[in-house]
């Protein structure tokens, strides 16, 4: 195995340990509060997302990383797709009654399979079609392509959505001001497993100004959402450290 391999097998470990136990909080905190943890717009682009990977639809598999172990990161995104179908059900099961507009109240379930459709159609045809600029001029079979195949669109989408994810979770946080369905620990696991994303990207040398630009945007808007969340914490007289 070599020193790089070892590095990637354990930068996605701690994507794995950070974003996992997220998921497993969003879940506890959106029964116990009787809502979801996670924003609806969020969840119809995460969502989809971990169908295309967790299924195999599109390999998980960078071409450039010959020792990569496609069936263990198949299996992270499917228990990340398994995971967040209880995010799904607590929107199901509590996310109507929490709108005041009689039209999204009405057709609450005919929007969320919409958007979920929508959502798989545009990412699958996004990831399967965008193609990753290779910058480093890595090589791949005896090749110096002009674009990287793969999984490089899957991180384009994820990163965006990683973005849109943190942004998101403000406004959830500003429009219910109350730290219902949600946590410091969720904030703090989630931001922690996005910086795992990048350091594994740039382990593989596949960063680009854009990847760039979105993590340490993604990074700045997860900060500002931690700090908030502990501060509505102390606000409400909760012990940020031991609210789970």
């Amino acid at each position: 195995m070599e020193n790089r391999d070892l590095w990637l097998y354990v930068t996605y470990g701690f994507l794995a340990i950070f974003w996992l136990p997220a998921y497993i909080l969003i879940i506890r905190r959106g029964f116990l509060d009787k809502s979801y943890g996670m924003p609806i717009v969020a969840m119809l682009g995460n969502w989809p997302w971990e169908w295309i990977f967790g299924l195999n639809m599109v390999s998980a598999c960078p071409l450039v990383w010959d020792a990569c172990p496609a069936r263990l990161l198949q299996w992270a995104n499917f228990a990340s797709m398994f995971l967040d179908g209880f995010i799904v059900y607590t929107i199901i099961k509590f996310g109507r009654d929490k709108f005041s507009n009689p039209f999204i109240k009405k057709y609450f379930y005919p929007i969320l399979i919409f958007g979920l459709i929508a959502s798989f159609a545009i990412q699958y045809t996004f990831i399967t079609e965008v193609g990753f600029p290779n910058i480093h001029q890595l090589t791949v079979n005896g090749q110096v392509p002009l674009f990287l195949a793969g999984d490089e669109g899957g991180s384009y989408s994820a990163y965006i959505l990683t973005f849109l994810m943190g942004v998101l979770f403000i406004f959830m946080l500003t429009e219910r001001n109350s730290l219902e369905g949600q946590s410091f620990w969720i904030a703090l696991t989630m931001m922690l497993g996005n910086v795992a994303a990048f350091v594994f990207l740039a382990i593989l040398n596949e960063l680009s100004p854009l990847l760039n630009v979105l993590f340490y945007l993604t990074l700045f808007v997860n900060i500002v959402y931690c700090v908030m969340i502990y501060r509505k914490s102390l606000e409400l007289g909760v012990n940020p450290w031991t609210r789970f």
